[in-house]
């Protein structure tokens, strides 16, 4: 009896060692690059309405803190947010969209993952865009 309550904790730990592994290995990191070369868009209504280059300097402050400030909160299934407006974010090579949806703040990288950002994070770059702004294009 006590040799079949030895193996029965056993299992049981090796269980709880394997959903803590499991739930722990399974979060995805927002991989945002260097500040090289960024572009803001605000996209209203679905049409791009505007596109700024950025200085990189400024923007780097803006990136650590996205990589410090955000916990991942859900897949991304799209190639962009529907239904809302968002200011979109080229990195080098890859998209990030951010947006306010339902009170809550969030960046997307499309079909990575949508994180969510604090709300001052969000105002941040949205009220501060064209301070970043070294040149406009069209």
């Amino acid at each position: 009896m006590v040799d079949i309550m030895k193996k029965m904790s056993i299992l049981v730990i090796m269980l709880v060692l394997l959903g803590v592994y499991c739930f722990t290995s399974n979060k995805k990191n927002l991989d945002l690059p260097d500040a090289s070369k960024v572009e803001f868009g605000h996209v209203h209504g679905g049409a791009m309405t505007t596109v700024y280059e950025c200085d990189q300097n400024k923007v780097s402050s803006l990136i650590k803190d996205i990589e410090e400030k955000s916990s991942y909160s859900k897949e991304s299934v799209n190639d962009n947010p529907n239904g809302v407006d968002y200011i979109k974010m080229k990195m080098d090579t890859k998209t990030y969209y951010v947006y306010e949806r339902n009170g809550k703040t969030y960046i997307e990288e499309p079909y990575n993952g949508i994180w969510k950002i604090p709300s001052d994070l969000y105002k941040s770059i949205k009220n501060n865009k064209d301070k970043l702004i070294v040149e406009y294009k069209d």
